[in-house]
C-alpha cells in the first residue's frame, strides 16, 4: 500500500473530496516505491536485480501517460505515534509524470501525479 503523509491543508482537502491527486517530485525514493508497488520488487530484497531494471522501469512510467492501477493508498494526516494519526484510504486510478509547474508543488520538475478516489477512513480489504 502507498503511504503518504500529508499536511492538515492537504489532508482536509483530501478529505473533502476536492483534492484528488497527490503529487511527488520525480526522485529515486518515490520511483523506487512505486516500481515496488507495482511490480512487487522491492530494493532492499533483489538489489541486484532492482538496480538492472531501475532505469527501464522509470522510462516505462514516462512513456506511458495513464498507467492504471487501482493500488490501495493511505493519506496519514502529522507524524503522531502509529495508531494516532488520522488516516484516509483511497484507490489510485492514474499515475502520470507531469510538469510540477501545473501541480501544487508549483516546481519546474517533472513531478508523479497520482489520481485517486476516496475509499472512506477506515481500512478496506482490497
Amino acid at each position: 500500500m502507498l503511504t503518504f503523509n500529508v499536511k492538515k491543508i492537504w489532508f482536509d482537502k483530501i478529505k473533502s473530496g476536492e483534492k484528488t491527486h497527490e503529487y511527488r517530485e520525480v526522485k529515486d525514493f518515490w520511483t523506487d516505491r512505486l516500481v515496488k508497488e507495482i511490480f512487487g520488487i522491492d530494493k532492499k530484497k533483489e538489489p541486484r536485480h532492482f538496480e538492472l531494471k531501475k532505469y527501464e522501469w522509470l522510462e516505462y512510467l514516462q512513456k506511458n501517460i495513464d498507467i492504471c492501477f487501482f493500488h490501495k493508498i493511505c493519506f496519514m494526516n502529522g507524524m503522531l505515534p502509529e495508531g494516532k494519526l488520522p488516516r484516509i484510504y483511497a484507490y489510485s486510478k492514474t499515475i502520470r509524470i507531469v510538469n510540477g509547474l501545473k501541480t501544487d508543488l508549483k516546481i519546474n520538475k517533472p513531478v508523479y501525479d497520482i489520481e485517486f478516489e476516496l475509499i472512506g477512513s477506515e481500512p478496506c480489504q482490497i
